[in-house]
């Protein structure tokens, strides 16, 4: 038999009419807002915290998984590392090679340069001479 509304007044009324308003107010506190049907009992609860045990054991069970995979890539990073410290020494022994080539060729440069200025300066005084000595001897020839 399910207990509805009007059936819950009437009970009330009914409290009312042999106990007085405020006992039958205390007495239909007492009872359940719905049927006895809804209300968890203590071996409803006890296979909740069953079934949650097992939830919250598959969610550990996945962490755990997790936590592995975390673990290797961890050591991945670990490996990764040590190759870059065993390259670093190599780095340094190239970036000595460069900075040696770039001074050997800075000093050919600046040699070069030195003797091509030299050259072209030489060349430019001769020219100047012969230009000289030509405008002299047209010069010499006119008078």
């Amino acid at each position: 038999m399910t207990v509805d509304e009007r059936a819950r007044h009437e009970l009330y009324l009914a409290f009312e009419e042999l106990l007085g308003a405020e006992r039958a107010d205390h007495l239909m506190e007492l009872l359940p807002p719905v049927g006895w049907a809804d209300v968890a009992t203590k071996a409803d609860l006890h296979a909740l915290e069953a079934r949650m045990d097992l939830r919250f054991a598959a969610v550990d069970q996945r962490f755990e998984a997790i936590d592995r995979r975390f673990d290797a890539i961890d050591q991945r990073f670990e490996a990764i590392d040590q190759r870059f410290g065993a390259l670093e020494p190599r780095f340094a022994a190239i970036d000595v090679a460069i900075e040696a080539s770039a001074d050997r060729v800075r000093a050919e440069l600046h040699s070069s340069l030195r003797e091509q200025t030299r050259t072209l300066m030489l060349g430019l005084i001769a020219a100047m001479g012969t230009m000289a000595s030509l405008t002299l001897g047209a010069v010499a020839l006119m008078r």
